[in-house]
């Protein structure tokens, strides 16, 4: 595993992540541990969450998806051979 050092943190920044820490009966370390944790997780998060935002406004829209590549493909064929 890495290590991290993050230099110049504000006192008082320090003693809330400590206060934090006591409430949860954890380390500061742990506690940082787990804030990097769910800071990382935080894009991956966001994006499934989107993802099931978009997959149940789409719900039952009847999209032949097939059909849409197709018409994709066609349309980059016509570009390429400069039709479009």
């Amino acid at each position: 595993m890495g290590q991290l050092l993050i230099r110049n943190v504000p006192d008082h920044e320090i003693a809330e992540l400590k206060a934090q820490a006591e409430r949860e009966r954890i380390s500061l370390e742990q506690r940082l541990r787990n804030l990097v944790a769910e800071a990382a997780r935080k894009e991956q998060d966001d994006f499934w969450e989107l993802a099931a935002r978009m997959r149940e406004a789409t719900r039952g829209a009847g999209i032949d998806v097939d059909a849409a590549i197709r018409e994709g493909r066609e349309e980059r064929d016509r570009a390429i051979s400069g039709d479009l």
